[in-house]
């Protein structure tokens, strides 16, 4: 009974020093720098595409969910949470595409001038250090991409039902809905955006239902 004891407290203790920790690089922006970099990644994949509203994907889109995320797991899965549904590209040659930008990144000697072009979508400035992520970071990415791909799901009602449980993938989806919600980017609206925007609404209030749910349970993550 004692030995039980003192592993959950170790368990315990662990999983605050991890929420702590990662609190202090979120504050610090220490991991932000991969955000700038999905931006720019997003914007070349999804060059030549517009949204419903005629208007550029990734100026009009793309960058409201990615900066509407609230942590730097949020911004990057915002930028690229169409990636694999609206290009020809996979999430793991997505993943791969990021991993290299930021091993390429580690590299550069010209000071990253191009990050001041995705200063005002990703909304928050880097710091001088970069952390780089674990594998369990990349790995959480890569599972909210393939959360977020509708060509992979059976129907619209399992696509939304999946998400149960992904608090990451949960939070960018009610980003990207909130958007695709605003009729105000269509000039003129007709009835079939206003049936989708019904729909929409009914998936924010199931999602929404299904965050709460999730952040009454203990989390390790932001």
């Amino acid at each position: 009974m004692e030995s039980d004891k003192r592993e959950t407290e170790n368990a315990e203790r662990k999983i605050s020093s991890q929420f702590v920790e990662e609190a202090n690089e979120e504050r610090m922006g220490y991991k932000i720098q991969v955000a700038y970099a999905a931006a720019r990644l997003a914007k070349t994949l999804h060059k030549g595409q517009v949204d419903k509203a005629g208007k550029d994907y990734f100026e009009g889109h793309l960058s409201t969910v990615g900066h509407s995320g609230s942590c730097w797991k949020e911004k990057v899965v915002g930028f690229l949470h169409d990636a694999a549904e609206d290009t020809s590209h996979s999430v793991e040659e997505v993943i791969g595409m990021l991993k290299k930008m930021m091993d390429d990144w580690e590299k550069e000697t010209d000071g990253h001038r191009w990050m001041q072009e995705f200063e005002t979508a990703v909304g928050t400035f880097p710091n001088e250090v970069y952390h780089k992520l674990t594998e369990a970071e990349w790995g959480e990415i890569e599972e909210a991409l393939h959360l977020m791909n509708l060509h992979t799901a059976s129907s619209r009602e399992a696509y939304i039902e999946r998400f149960r449980g992904h608090k990451l993938a949960i939070r960018v989806k009610l980003n990207d809905l909130r958007n695709n919600m605003d009729l105000s980017r269509i000039p003129n609206p007709g009835k079939k955006d206003f049936e989708r925007v019904e729909r929409y609404k009914r998936e924010y209030a199931i999602l929404t239902q299904m965050l709460q749910q999730q952040s009454c349970r203990p989390s390790q993550g932001l």
